[in-house]
């Protein structure tokens, strides 16, 4: 799901990148409660069994091509029934975004806003 998830126009993710997001994942499920890890579990088997029916494949997920994995996933997350997605791409964003290339890939040069107060007053 993640690949999907983190896919541009210039292609998915590197294998390195997923591979510390791996790392990441696991760790955090290992400091997390059991309910934690309980409720993610269920979330990535319900989106792995029913967002390939959005795009016309069989399940698993992992077994439908990449582009169609992310046209699946995002006809899912649009749906009445998108909440399992949501729930699973909000934790992989939070930890892929921890990535020390994150602020880079995203124009962050981690300065400040300057001026961005003035732009933001209500004028009278």
């Amino acid at each position: 799901m993640a690949e999907a998830v983190f896919t541009t126009e210039a292609g998915p993710p590197d294998e390195e990148r997923m591979q510390w997001l791996a790392r990441e994942l696991e760790d955090f499920l290992a400091r997390s409660g059991a309910r934690t890890r309980w409720l993610l579990a269920l979330a990535s088997l319900a989106v792995s069994l029913v967002a390939p029916l959005f795009a016309g494949h069989w399940p698993p997920l992992r077994r439908v091509p990449l582009r169609e994995r992310a046209r699946a996933l995002s006809l899912m997350e649009n749906s009445r029934f998108g909440a399992p997605v949501l729930a699973v791409k909000a934790l992989l964003c939070v930890l892929y975004y921890e990535h020390p290339a994150a602020a880079e890939s995203v124009g962050f040069d981690g300065a400040c806003l300057t001026g961005a107060r003035s732009e933001l007053e209500l004028r009278p």
